[in-house]
């Protein structure tokens, strides 16, 4: 009679056991899904980084033409002005930009695109010129020469209708030069978006700035000068100090076709004012970079 109650006892604790191991595995499996629910859910609304950080994919899917945009961190450092400021991740070319903020998405999507995809770019021509007639080297002849050299150096144009179709060639020598556009809303003083038929026509004016990196501020709508290259032209025939690249509001304007995004045209002035200090004196001359060029796909 003992045997048979122990045997009874026995058998409780074993359906116990396995009632409490399939509660288990069920607690666990549901954990699961939801997990992978929440993270589906939050990919869709919110959009998600590539495993190695270099893509993102906006909410809801790709975007309309699924326009790449390097995405190291959410924030990007604007050198021109020194402000952090919250980079665009996609751009929507179904609809025409309109405010300061859409039509620098849209500008530098549209450039860099065109230096990841399009066929070739011709630079149709290339000029530079004296901004304003300005050349002030403090009545120091020399302070002169050196300041006319410099002006011969920058302001050779270039071979018109010069044709890139290799990717390297594209991506070094089209606007802006070696490096990708990252315009901000903060950047733009004016702008405007009209339509012409089956283009946009976009125009935007730059806030003036000084001493921009390549691909922000005014480097963002066109190929600027940098300090190394005014050092390398002087050749150190002088010492300088305090020298200033002072952008004096860069103008760009581009034409995209509306109904596939790609850009046809880009139209950019940069003027500005090379500013220094040597022997004593301070230097200042005027500098007008302006290209136009075409885009093929």
């Amino acid at each position: 009679m003992q045997s048979t109650q122990n045997n009874k006892t026995t058998d409780k604790v074993s359906l116990w056991h396995i009632f409490f191991d399939m509660f288990e595995k069920a607690g666990f499996l549901f954990l699961f899904f939801f997990l992978v629910y929440i993270a589906v859910y939050m990919a869709h609304t919110q959009g998600m980084y590539s495993a190695d950080g270099t893509a993102y994919l906006p909410a809801g899917g790709s975007s309309v033409f699924d326009v790449y945009i390097p995405a190291v961190s959410q924030t990007d450092i604007n050198t021109a002005n020194g402000n952090v400021q919250n980079m665009p991740q996609s751009v929507d070319f179904s609809k025409a930009p309109q405010s300061r903020e859409e039509i620098a998405a849209y500008y530098a999507a549209v450039l860099n695109r065109a230096k990841t995809d399009a066929a070739s770019v011709t630079l149709v021509h290339k000029t530079g010129s004296n901004y304003n007639g300005v050349v002030e080297a403090g009545g120091n002849a020399f302070l002169s020469s050196v300041a006319k050299s410099l002006m011969r150096s920058f302001l050779k144009e270039e071979n018109p209708n010069t044709v890139f179709t290799a990717r390297s060639e594209i991506q070094e020598n089209f606007i802006p030069r070696g490096t990708t556009s990252h315009l901000t809303a903060d950047d733009i003083a004016d702008a405007a978006c009209k339509e012409d038929g089956t283009y946009y026509i976009i125009s935007v004016r730059l806030q003036p700035d000084r001493n921009p990196k390549a691909g922000y501020g005014s480097g963002a709508v066109g190929s600027i000068i940098t300090k190394e290259e005014i050092e390398s032209a002087v050749n150190g025939k002088i010492k300088m100090e305090n020298l200033v690249c002072a952008y004096d509001g860069a103008v760009s304007e581009i034409k995209v076709e509306k109904e596939s995004g790609k850009l046809v045209e880009i139209h950019t002035s940069l003027p500005m004012y090379l500013q220094l200090s040597s022997l004593g004196l301070d230097c200042r001359i005027g500098l007008q970079f302006d290209e136009f060029w075409t885009v093929q796909w």
